[in-house]
């Protein structure tokens, strides 16, 4: 029985390594030939950016290791259009080193999930993909160059061009990947935005053809490149991530096209690999902008997220504060009048506390506060909203909650407080209001129906629930 277990896991690892081995070869091969109409020679092998190797990484980051032949295969296949089957093995070897390399760098350092919302992963990463792009470059060029396939005057240009190509293929399709496959929080055209992401893509393809054509519209090429990041930092403001590297990977083939046509600052005559270089070193510089703006945006947003979230709770027990009770009990009293659902509420505070205080010292009452809320907490429902009200007084909102679900749930608090022993080693009793909100009830109203119930507790002998 275990022998067949296993080899049924056996099979599955098998086909999937077969699965994942034929996709990526594929999309690797038909990624580099999505990009042949946009090379810059006649040869269709001078390329402004590598595509496959962000489809590499990407695989990597999708599945792991298991994706690796794939990669070596679709390279492989690849660079067999272009040259012998021994000089396309051994490119294949440094193309799946470089992605792999960068795949264990990225990994180890655990930036995959957090690649947008931080200027340090973003720099991170990118000196890692150096570090891939220097090995598929220079395994590629040295492979070249052992076959008599690339002359050593060459060879520096060469390495250049290849290092910059991989290098864009890395920092572009990878986070387009991660933003919208991994992390699998974004959307691309929520409805409020359609209106203006349409006036945004409008303004990127009429600037990107003016500032990438300009040889065409006027006498002389004016250097006018970077203009283009305004409104690339307009998308990334205020469209967010993902959607900011799909505007700027399309004004990237606006100025590969206006590059290989002719009109862009970036072409000169009869020197493909220069202006090839110059375009790249362009596309690197803005792509490296819009990478460490979106992020230092998503740093700042998710610090102010994290100090809202800190004016929330309550700094002494770590439960909900008072503000923190107003915001919930509002939204889930307007979600209990939607759907027709009971919420009940529930108010409770020590009893003598003062006492405790001025007989053991105001820090032993902080630990009765602290030791009081754990014990409640860890009695509540999922469901439950638990929340300090101020001093010795704390509040429970019960969703769903009938009055005699709710005057059950008091009960038990209550006699679990009663039972409990605390570092103070003293009895700690708890009073207990307990009210059934009506419909269209105001908070305050429901509010002060609970804190009389609370009183009428407390009046009448302390310890014991009203409702």
């Amino acid at each position: 029985m275990i022998s067949k277990h296993a080899g049924s896991i056996k099979s599955k690892i098998i086909v999937d390594i077969l699965f994942y081995t034929v996709v990526t070869s594929l999309v690797y091969f038909f990624s580099a030939k999505v990009v042949a109409p946009l090379s810059l020679s006649e040869s269709s092998s001078i390329f402004a950016i590598w595509p496959p190797t962000g489809v590499a990484l990407s695989f990597l980051f999708f599945r792991g290791k298991i994706v690796i032949p794939g990669i070596f295969l679709g390279t492989f296949f690849l660079n067999m259009t272009l040259s012998s089957p021994i000089v396309a093995f051994e490119i294949a070897i440094g193309n799946t080193i470089g992605p792999v390399v960068t795949y264990w760098l990225a990994n180890n350092s655990a930036i995959k999930d957090d690649i947008f919302y931080d200027t340090d992963t973003i720099i991170s990463f990118i000196f890692y993909s150096i570090i891939g792009a220097f090995i598929t470059s220079s395994m590629g060029t040295t492979m070249l160059f052992l076959n008599g396939l690339l002359s050593h005057e060459h060879q520096i240009l060469g390495w250049m061009v290849w290092f910059f190509g991989d290098l864009i293929g890395f920092i572009m399709i990878t986070p387009v990947f991660i933003a919208y496959t991994l992390q699998n929080n974004i959307s691309f055209a929520v409805k409020s935005h359609i209106g203006e992401i349409a006036l945004i893509f409008t303004v990127l393809i009429i600037s990107s053809v003016l500032i990438f054509g300009s040889g065409y519209f006027f006498d002389e090429r004016y250097p006018i490149e970077y203009l283009i990041l305004f409104p690339l930092i307009w998308s990334s403001v205020r469209l967010g991530h993902g959607i900011n590297l799909i505007f700027l990977i399309v004004v990237t083939i606006l100025a590969i096209l206006g590059t290989s046509s002719g009109y862009s600052q970036f072409s000169y005559e009869g020197d493909h690999k220069l202006s090839l270089i110059m375009l790249q070193i362009f596309i690197f510089t803005v792509t490296f902008s819009i990478l460490m703006m979106t992020a230092q945006r998503y740093q700042t947003i998710r610090i102010l997220d994290e100090k809202d979230q800190l004016s929330l709770i309550d700094s002494l027990t770590k439960i909900g504060n008072r503000r923190f009770f107003s915001e919930t009990f509002k939204k889930e009293l307007e979600k209990s009048y939607r759907y027709k659902h009971p919420i009940s509420l529930i108010m409770f505070d020590i009893d003598h506390f003062k006492q405790i205080n001025d007989l053991y010292g105001h820090h032993s009452g902080d630990i009765v506060l602290q030791e009081l809320s754990l014990l409640i907490s860890s009695h509540l429902r999922s469901s439950d909203f638990f929340a300090r009200w101020g001093g010795e007084e704390f509040t429970i909102i019960l969703p769903e909650n009938t009055l005699s679900e709710a005057v059950l749930t008091a009960e038990k608090l209550r006699k679990f407080i009663e039972e409990y022993r605390f570092t103070i080693n003293k009895q700690v009793t708890c009073s207990f209001g307990v009210i059934l909100c009506a419909d269209n009830e105001l908070t305050d109203d429901a509010i002060n129906r609970v804190d009389a119930k609370l009183y009428e507790a407390k009046k009448s002998g302390r310890n014991r629930v009203v409702s």
